[in-house]
């Protein structure tokens, strides 16, 4: 003869799976919130408007890649803005996850956790419009150059390039972008994304895009040093580029094909 169990035993033995099953919140500063950061406005990237430390309606591909990671933790977004200049620094973080086109490489890591890689990019040649045209390294070498402080550009230009005369840096891209629309930087040395989606923005500012770099650099996002947040977060990204999310916003947001810009040798 079959035993039978109890009712309630055999509902509490149905209740364990279905409540061990239950997704677990994320590990977030806010319950139920996704503190993103940005940088200065980005065209493409995470264009806003910054008022103090907040940053109202941001446009761009990292802006819907952040939406699209707070969606599959099931939390919401809420923007902020954090300065470039700090976002290395070690200690607590006031947001979650920062997205400001930041290249991954082994000194930052040093002091904060990076995210997988969500595009790929080489250091691009931004001419200001009375700026001669160079057609290699030689002839970039003799220009006056720029670039923002503490980014991957400045830190080509001084241990590759070897300029001839010392580069003029910068702490915000806005303010390197009007060292070269007045020509007082002929040319400045940044991410090729952000350059090409800059003067396609503001075409009547600068000269061309004249050419880049290879350095094969990778963007992630930055967390703080340690973060619970990286694992579900990576895993977000994975599939977000997996089910060809990614690809889908990149296409939207950079109608441009980078590759066409010439390398510089």
């Amino acid at each position: 003869m079959k035993r039978f169990l109890p009712l309630l035993a055999v509902a509490a033995l149905v209740a364990v799976p279905a409540a061990s099953a239950r997704p677990s919140a994320p590990p977030t500063l806010e319950a139920g919130k996704l503190i993103v950061a940005f940088g200065d406005p980005t065209p493409g990237f995470a264009s806003g408007t910054v008022r103090g430390n907040t940053v109202t309606n941001p446009r761009g591909y990292e802006v819907d890649l952040a939406a699209a990671v707070a969606r599959k933790l099931g939390v919401t977004p809420q923007w902020m803005y954090s300065p470039w200049n700090s976002l290395f620094a070690p200690g607590k973080k006031g947001f979650d996850i920062a997205f400001q086109e930041a290249t991954i490489t082994a000194q930052r890591k040093r002091t904060v956790d990076f995210t997988t890689s969500y595009l790929n990019a080489n250091q691009g040649v931004l001419l200001s419009k009375q700026a001669p045209v160079p057609h290699s390294l030689a002839d970039l070498k003799n220009m006056q150059l720029c670039a923002q402080t503490n980014t991957t550009g400045l830190d080509w230009i001084n241990t590759q390039l070897h300029p001839s005369k010392k580069a003029f840096a910068y702490p915000t891209t806005t303010a390197a972008y009007q060292s070269v629309q007045i020509n007082r930087c002929q040319a400045m040395i940044l991410d090729v994304p952000l350059v090409s989606l800059e003067r396609k923005a503001r075409p009547s500012k600068y000269g061309p895009v004249a050419g880049q770099v290879v350095t094969h650099e990778q963007y992630g996002a930055v967390l703080q040093k340690g973060s619970k947040l990286l694992a579900p977060v990576n895993a977000a990204m994975k599939t977000l580029t997996a089910d060809g999310t990614v690809g889908k916003l990149q296409k939207k947001w950079f109608s441009l094909n980078f590759a066409t810009i010439p390398v510089l040798k």
